[in-house]
């Protein structure tokens, strides 16, 4: 309850923690074989889900500064952190409930992989370092919710990122 109530106070949402109980596909590893910009990635082989075999994967409930139509700040390094940290690395991509978004993406939380297995939460993992903000407006999926919103809190207050790079908020997406 009192982490709901810091992000509200942040501008935040966040919903109440929940397992993936019914998630659209299994887990499945992949090669990432480019970093698109921060929080979408072209994997290979495509993932088989509904609807189709999809190659483009946008990470679940994190959203990092746009670098093409209209470019944003901390767009680019967001970018080129992702490329160092996962670009021609193979990953696990977990589904939740939304196996795509509306531009036929497919939405997954992504697992790097360490010497002793599947290793950390990428998705959190951008949000802790600055370069993505928690966001949950436009995904019904929120398993990993409460950790990324603390992640983000964190690294507000620390000024890590694009929080101590740009001035006011970066990702100012009508939170």
């Amino acid at each position: 309850m009192y982490l709901a109530c810091v992000l509200v106070l942040l501008g935040g949402a966040c919903h109440a923690p929940s397992s993936i109980e019914a998630p659209c596909a299994d887990p499945v590893w992949v090669d990432v074989v480019e970093v698109v910009d921060g929080d979408t990635l072209d994997v290979d082989p495509p993932v088989a889900l509904p609807g189709g075999d999809v190659p483009r994967i946008r990470l679940l409930c994190i959203d990092a500064p746009e670098v093409w139509s209209s470019p944003e700040c901390f767009g680019e390094e967001a970018r080129a952190y992702a490329r160092a940290r996962v670009e021609g690395t193979r990953v696990q991509l977990v589904f939740d409930r939304d196996c795509t978004d509306t531009y036929g993406r497919g939405l997954a939380y992504v697992k790097t992989r360490s010497a002793l297995g599947t290793g950390a939460l990428f998705n959190l993992e951008l949000v802790r370092e600055g370069y993505a903000v928690m966001i949950d407006d436009f995904f019904a999926d929120y398993t990993w919710c409460p950790e990324i919103a603390e992640a983000e809190a964190e690294a507000r207050a620390e000024g890590a990122g694009g929080w101590g790079a740009c001035s006011g908020d970066p990702w100012d997406v009508g939170r």
